[in-house]
């Protein structure tokens, strides 16, 4: 049981983490509490829809319609891609805005980024206590802890981008741009989360063909694609790490209001003074 306790903390830390980091970062115009619990409370249910989505196009598609199990690349290829990626950032984007989109606290630039983190953030803290449950495992937690959840939080960043970029183009009558936006929102991390799941998931077919290779030449190049595939994953893990690092600087410093201001706004340099 302690150990369990344990796990679940280490489970929830990183996501509060890097929502506290994104929410000091927020310099203009800081977002409420309740908006940030309505984002939380929304996200749940569209969680368990992601779960319930995965699972009926897992058995669907890919079982009865494909015949593809998970030990297969190109299964898991199309289960990243056009599966999971898709169905989690959806119901994360729903989460996000379905309390936001039209709320007067949605004026400024960075607040996108506030909102579709909090919903990402939700989702991750409510996997990782699921899997460090199930695995009862320091391992689990700390790789989580260190990979799934920044990788969420960056699919998240990315979101938030370019959903304040299709508010901005609502408050403008600008409903091409408006779409236009939206779907980037989706897409964009739709594509990189699958991207991140395929790299993860490829080496479980690659460790079969290991166990099963018959010569030294199918030996070899099981183990040369098992290093390219880490390498890329190291890579992509280094990347998102440094794309965080920059783009929440330039979003942070680039933020300003698109909409007038809430009632009894104080700018940054006054709050500080008090």
């Amino acid at each position: 049981m302690i150990l369990l306790i344990i796990l679940v903390i280490l489970a929830i830390i990183p996501g509060v983490v890097l929502l506290l980091i994104s929410g000091k970062m927020d310099r203009v115009d800081k977002e409420s509490p309740g908006i940030i619990v309505s984002i939380l409370l929304m996200e749940i249910p569209f969680i368990i829809a992601a779960a319930l989505l995965e699972g009926i196009f897992d058995d669907f598609i890919m079982g009865e319609l494909l015949g593809f199990d998970e030990a297969n690349l190109i299964g898991i290829i199309i289960r990243c891609f056009l599966i999971i990626g898709p169905a989690e950032e959806f119901c994360k984007m729903m989460g996000a805005k379905i309390p936001t989109w039209k709320s007067p606290q949605f004026n400024c630039k960075y607040d996108g980024i506030i909102y579709c983190t909090t919903s990402a953030m939700c989702f991750a803290i409510i996997e990782n206590i699921l899997y460090v449950a199930t695995s009862q495992s320091f391992v689990t937690a700390i790789f989580r802890a260190f990979m799934s959840v920044p990788g969420h939080f960056m699919f998240g960043v990315c979101m938030g981008i370019f959903y304040s970029r299709a508010k901005i183009a609502d408050v403008k009558g600008d409903v091409a741009g408006r779409k236009k936006n939206m779907w980037i929102a989706l897409i964009v991390p739709a594509a990189i989360h699958g991207l991140y799941d395929t790299l993860c998931f490829a080496g479980v077919p690659l460790a079969l063909m290991a166990e099963s290779a018959e010569s030294t030449g199918e030996i070899l190049a099981s183990a040369g694609l098992m290093i390219i595939l880490l390498g890329a994953l190291f890579l992509l893990i280094v990347g998102i790490y440094v794309f965080l690092f920059i783009t929440l600087r330039k979003e942070s410093k680039g933020d300003y209001f698109f909409a007038p201001p809430m009632p009894g706004w104080v700018p940054e340099r006054l709050r500080k003074k008090k």
